[in-house]
């Protein structure tokens, strides 16, 4: 698992990107950048930075993934979890398409 943390790249951003494969997670870093900081191309120097920013995750950090998305939507474990935490955490921990994709980018 490979793991990008926006700040690295001095950004004012507390989000943090997981994917299971660095082309995946290049991909979510380069749209979140678009969206949330108005980058809208990326030098071959700019991806080759960001990319060494990543860092691997070992299985056993999923837990601590896990966490990040209970905090996320306020999910304290409970049965009441909302499906997003559900769909986020599919995605993450198969390294694949949550079942509920489309609910997920409408949230």
């Amino acid at each position: 698992m490979k793991e990008f943390d926006c700040k690295e790249l001095g950004h004012s951003c507390d989000k943090v990107f997981t994917a299971e494969t660095e082309e995946r997670l290049a991909d979510i870093v380069s749209v979140h950048l678009r969206d949330a900081h108005g980058v809208l191309t990326l030098s071959q120097e700019m991806t080759a930075k960001i990319k060494n920013l990543f860092i691997n995750r070992a299985t056993t950090d999923a837990a601590k993934v896990a966490d990040r998305i209970f905090e996320k939507y306020n999910c304290s474990g409970e049965p009441e979890c909302t499906w997003r935490y559900i769909a986020e955490a599919e995605m993450i921990l198969n390294g694949g398409r949550p079942a509920h994709e489309r609910e997920l980018q409408s949230a």
